[in-house]
């Protein structure tokens, strides 16, 4: 992003997965039984926390916009991820819909 003139603050990963966080944060120090058969290769993401490149916050699930992805949403949830992935805001909706109605009132769909 920066080589194309873009200026990174901050990189953030939202998390909807505490013990994830904990792995991310801690590295190895948090590995128990569970997790033992993770391989120190796969804590570079520890190392980049540790020298401020990124951070791990965590985040409802109802709110990470990649579920809409992966998972089967219904209802106000899939409208809510559609609007935020297409960069539509809950108040440019009404004029929207409005449009939409006297264009539909023109078609005939007979």
């Amino acid at each position: 992003m920066e080589e194309q003139g873009c200026v990174v603050e901050d990189v953030y990963v939202y998390q909807d997965n505490q013990s994830a966080i904990l792995l991310e944060n801690n590295g190895i120090r948090s590995v128990g039984k569970g997790t033992r058969h993770v391989r120190i290769k796969y804590f570079c993401v520890t190392d980049k926390i540790k020298d401020n490149d990124l951070k791990v916050i965590w985040c409802p699930t109802e709110k990470v916009i990649g579920d809409f992805y992966t998972k089967p949403l219904q209802g106000s949830l899939f409208v809510e991820h559609q609007n935020a992935i297409l960069g539509i805001k809950q108040e440019d909706l009404p004029p929207y819909l409005k449009s939409y109605e006297e264009f539909m009132k023109t078609v005939d769909l007979d």
